[in-house]
Order: structure tokens, then sequence, then C-alpha cells
């Protein structure tokens, strides 16, 4: 009975209504989308023992990148560790600088070992962005493979995240390295703070730029895998002072002038500037 009049009432309706309505964008073009490569490129410069150890670096970046944007995820902006590093900065800047970095497109992202610059030949120097030669490309320096540490090694050897180089193993190392690249960094990721306690500064004076700040994405995700997924603890972070600084640490004229045991990491930015961590 209710389908019959339905039918009846469809019959009376004006053509115009009962003829479906074409969506005005459905004569557009199918989208020419870009070739999408989900993986960085290893050149061929690099020889396997040099490959193997890149892969594995790789793999370790994307690892530490997703536990640290999935940390994020699950504890939010109002988290302790979250505040420490990026202070009231937008946790969705966050998640998708470390979204960039696992899905952006890789096509042409390209780590080589041929020193094709001529820059590795320099003391401390573990590999560089090659800037305006090549801007999606990486040079990664023999030291890289001799003393960079693996995900597996976290808090081994005297690490902690307050001490230590944010880029002390090679996933943040790479991780600091691709942000440079304009198609995963898109120019935002940048360098306003460097050690420790100046990223904790930031974090508690400009969380706006802290959530923009290099080292503040590496030391977090370092902290967070550190005693997350590493088990750490507390000796794997090291000391800071109640207000989140930094206690204050005696520099030897030696570490000052670069001549200390550990030899700085350095690589150049796209203005020239020699960056040494």
């Amino acid at each position: 009975m209710i389908a019959s009049a339905l039918f009846a009432l469809a019959a009376l309706l004006p053509a115009s209504l009962a003829t479906p309505i074409k969506p005005a964008f459905s004569n557009l073009s199918k989208r020419d989308l870009k070739a999408y490569a989900e993986e960085v490129t290893v050149h061929s410069s690099c020889n396997v023992t040099q490959t193997r150890q890149l892969r594995k670096a790789l793999a370790d970046t994307f690892e530490l990148t997703a536990f640290a944007q999935e940390y994020v995820y699950r504890n939010g902006p109002s988290d302790p560790v979250y505040q420490l590093y990026f202070g009231d900065g937008d946790s969705v800047v966050v998640l998708g600088a470390y979204e960039n970095l696992m899905r952006s497109n890789k096509e042409g992202v390209l780590l080589r070992c041929d020193d094709i610059d001529g820059n590795c030949v320099q003391d401390g120097w573990r590999g560089h962005w090659r800037g305006e030669n090549a801007t999606e490309e990486t040079v990664i320096c023999d030291l890289s493979y001799i003393d960079r540490k693996y995900n597996e090694q976290f808090c081994a050897f005297g690490y902690n995240v307050v001490n230590s180089s944010p880029s002390y193993y090679f996933s943040t190392d790479l991780m600091h390295r691709l942000f440079h690249l304009p198609s995963i960094g898109l120019g935002k990721i940048g360098h306003f703070a460097d050690d420790h306690a100046d990223c904790v500064n930031l974090a508690k004076t400009n969380g706006t730029a802290a959530v923009y700040n290099t080292h503040s994405l590496q030391y977090f995700a370092n902290h967070v895998y550190a005693v997350e997924v590493a088990e750490g603890g507390e000796g794997c972070i090291g000391e800071y002072d109640s207000s989140g600084i930094v206690a204050p640490t005696t520099t030897s004229a030696a570490a000052a002038s670069g001549t200390s045991s550990a030899a700085a990491s350095c690589h150049t930015h796209s203005d020239g500037e020699v960056h040494c961590v």
C-alpha cells in the first residue's frame, strides 16, 4: 500500500526533480598525481656494507619517529614530557612534522656515500646536506659508520638524553638530516635552539617556535624512546632541575675549542652555515 503510494507520488513529480543532479565537477579530468616513493633511496656510490647500515639506520629512524608520534597521540600536549620540549606549542605541528617525515613523497630523496662535495675530509664531519647543489640529497661520511649507534643500543655506552648529542644514534641523526630536505621539513623545521638546556628554555619561553625546532623534535623522540622502549629509566635521561632547566655543567677549554674526545657532528645549512653538535 505504502509502496504504491510512493510510486504514484513519484509519477507526479516534474521531470527536473526526478532526474539525478549531475555534479558540477563530474567532467574534471583525472588528477595527474606525481610518482610516489615510500622509501629513501641509497645511492649506488654506497657499497654493500654502507647500504646495509643505512637501511638499518633508516628503519630505526622510522621506528623512533613512529613511536614519538604515537606517544603524542596517546598522551596529548598536557603530558609533562611533551611540555618539557614543546611547552604550550601546538601538538598538531609536532604530529605533522613526524608524519611528514614518515609519509612524504621520497621521490628524489637520496643518501650518498661518495663525498661528492669534498666535505667529509673535514675533521669531525659525519655527513652533510648538499643544499643548493642538490636540495634533496645528503652525503653520509665514513665516520658515521664507525661511531653511530642503533636503536637496540639505546641507553648503553654512557648515553643519556640531557648530556649526549641529540644525534648520538643513527636514527635521530637521520631524523635531523631528513628534516633539512624541502620535501620533508618543508622549509619550516629549523634551528632555534641547540643543546638540551636551550631547547627546554625555548619550550618555556616560546612554544610556538619549539614545535618547529629540529633538536626539540629529536630530544623528545629520544626521551620517550629511552623511557618507554629501552626502559632506561631516569639514568638514561640525565639530570635537569625542577624548573626544567638543565643544571649547569663545567665546560673545559678543550671541549670549548672543539678538541674534546667526542668529535662534533657537522653539516651545512642552505645559507652555507656550518652547524656542529
